[in-house]
């Protein structure tokens, strides 16, 4: 029995014990810890922000630096929320990306790996796919993928870069290292698209969400202000749109040596950084480089791009979030207003508004008295974003404590989906409906009929959407739901690439408009997440939905969607963790040690 196995049973003894003990009281939720969750002031956003003036700066210092390096760079920076403030085009700046998601000597496409995005105009080269009508062309897409990953990432609690994302996503974690288990956030590439009905998605007024999805190709770093996290800069300069593959070769790119001169007077606190934090013991990376010393003489040949978006010809002050300040049992949180107040399922017998703000407020509940896995200092609460979605995947409520991560507002709701999707009688046929039969000829041979019979989590289906079965066993076949290593990548991951696939090549292409939905399933509107923080939600045994949680680590992820889950638990026989494929047990969820503060 492998340790993945042996996790999994213990996580099931340990969830069960839970579930015995926890009460489904639906009374008033009370916790007093530190800060005081009640206190509606812990939600206040900070005033500060990002000026025109700043952006100016910001600009200004990476292009001479790209000038030193002797590259040619398109420059992007956003706010903490995605909005675009600036996109600066040196001249002679690259105009074609192609995207590498495997390591070199493998030339085949596969999906979007390979893929080379051309503007407008440009005449395809033979041998590799290319998308003729880029919006507004690829390498801009790139930087503003590059720029909104670090913004969504950062929080006054840790601060992490593409270099981090990229990490963090592999087949591996830490990458290369063979017999261990995928990346804590595989797959959260393909979230925050510009298809998402989910984010405020704005391209009239500068807001594309993340054009390519979270990005791992380092040269994205986020921007702070007075210790206060207010954007992130992203810089494309090569053509080439990647992960870093090897990690352990610390050496610096020309696109992150450009970006960190920007961030020069925008640092992020030194104490914060993602190389401060460790995930399994394992030290995450930051940059390969210090900021260099700051470059004289004239700006470079380029300038701001216009004509770009309405109102973001030349930079702009950072714009108001979209979160406000909210109480949900009690408790302080924020919300989008478009979520909040909460609704009712229109299922008959289905989720009513106040079973939606007693299972966030659950959560909430738990995320204030967890432990944060990835936040310092050391010992604060878990800040989360938790949504609840009903059978059919439509958004019942989200609400996050002040200073989750943005990046998770948006794939909590694909969790949550995810859970409610897989569990239900008609994902099958779903699936087949949409062309995607492929998956569910893969998991019925693995004896999962995907009818409603198993409750799945997401932690689950992430399982059973890694290359290697069971996750980290390397020279095993794949997951039901992924592709077949060979022809695995980041940018090619199986089911959840799949659905997307059509709307992220139509957005490049001009043939999909930015805007909702990213894939042919109204369940799964937006797409996926294949990494633990979701479970099913059931009244009387009947599926009325799903929960799930982004924020401070998948285990607190976990611990919090599960505590949320309860008075509406799956029945303990429909548990995933009931479950055998190929004589290994699933996953439910997994819970950290000694998790409260």
């Amino acid at each position: 029995m492998g340790p993945s196995v042996r996790g999994a049973l213990s996580t099931a003894l340990i969830l069960g014990a839970f579930a015995v003990s926890a009460s489904a009281q639906r009374g008033p939720i009370r916790v007093a810890l530190r800060p005081d969750p009640t206190d509606p002031g812990q939600a206040t956003a900070s005033a500060i922000s990002l000026t025109a003036a700043d952006v100016n700066t910001i600009v200004t210092n990476a292009a001479l630096e790209a000038q030193k390096q002797g590259v040619h760079a398109v420059i992007a920076v956003v706010d903490r929320e995605e909005n675009i403030l600036g996109v600066f085009r040196m001249t002679d700046a690259p105009r074609r990306l192609q995207l590498v998601g495997r390591p070199s000597g493998s030339t085949t496409p596969h999906g979007l790996d390979g893929a080379t995005l051309a503007p407008s105009g440009d005449p395809p080269a033979p041998g590799v796919i290319v998308f003729d009508k880029a919006i507004p062309d690829p390498t801009i897409l790139a930087a503003l993928s590059k720029a909104g990953t670090a913004a969504v990432f950062e929080t006054t609690g840790n601060a992490f870069t593409t270099r981090t994302a990229s990490f963090i996503i592999q087949e591996h974690f830490p990458p290369t290292i063979d017999f261990t288990s995928g990346g804590p956030l595989f797959g959260v590439q393909f979230s925050n698209l510009p298809c998402t009905d989910v984010k405020k998605v704005d391209p009239n007024n500068g807001n594309l969400a993340l054009p390519l999805g979270l990005a791992g190709d380092p040269g994205g770093l986020p921007l702070y202000k007075s210790g206060q996290p207010v954007g992130g800069i992203g810089i494309e300069a090569d053509g080439t749109y990647t992960i870093d593959f090897n990690p352990a070769e610390k050496v610096a790119t020309k696109e992150e040596l450009v970006a960190l001169a920007g961030t020069r007077g925008y640092e992020s606190p030194a104490d914060i950084r993602g190389d401060q934090i460790f995930v399994n013991g394992i030290r995450l990376p930051f940059a390969d480089a210090d900021v260099p010393e700051a470059e004289g003489g004239a700006s470079p040949p380029g300038g701001f791009v216009p004509g770009l978006f309405p109102g973001v010809n030349n930079p702009r002050d950072g714009q108001p979030s979209v979160f406000v300040a909210v109480t949900v049992g009690g408790l302080a949180a924020t919300a989008d207003p478009r979520f909040f107040p909460f609704s009712a399922s229109a299922q008959p017998g289905g989720l009513t508004a106040g079973d939606v703000e007693h299972i966030i407020g659950q959560g909430l509940a738990q995320a204030y008295q967890t432990r944060a896995a990835i936040r310092r200092p050391l010992g604060s609460f878990a800040q989360v974003n938790v949504a609840v979605v009903d059978a059919g995947g439509k958004v019942l409520g989200i609400a996050r404590t002040s200073d989750a991560p943005v990046f998770g507002f948006d794939v909590s709701a694909q969790k949550a989906r995810a859970a409610a999707f897989f569990s239900s009688a008609g994902a099958a046929a779903a699936l087949s409906a949409a062309k995607l039969g492929e998956y569910v000829s893969n998991a019925l041979s693995d004896g999962l009929r995907l009818d409603g019979s198993v409750a799945f989590s997401d932690r689950a289906n992430g399982f059973l959407s890694r290359p290697f079965f069971p996750d980290g066993i390397n020279d095993t076949p794949a997951g039901p739901f992924s592709r077949p290593y060979s022809d695995w990548s980041p940018f090619n991951v199986g089911l959840q690439s799949d659905l997307l696939f059509d709307a992220l090549t139509g957005i490049v292409k001009g043939t999909h408009p930015i805007a909702p939905p990213c894939t042919a399933i109204p369940a799964i509107a937006h797409g996926i997440q294949i990494f633990p923080g979701s479970v099913p939600l059931y009244k009387n045994g009947v599926l009325v939905g799903g929960v799930g949680v982004s924020g401070d680590g998948v285990d607190q992820d976990d611990i919090v969607a599960a505590m949320s889950s309860v008075g509406f638990e799956a029945p303990p026989q429909m548990r995933s963790d009931q479950v055998f494929v190929r004589g290994v047990r699933l996953p439910w969820v997994k819970f950290p040690r000694h998790p409260d503060l």
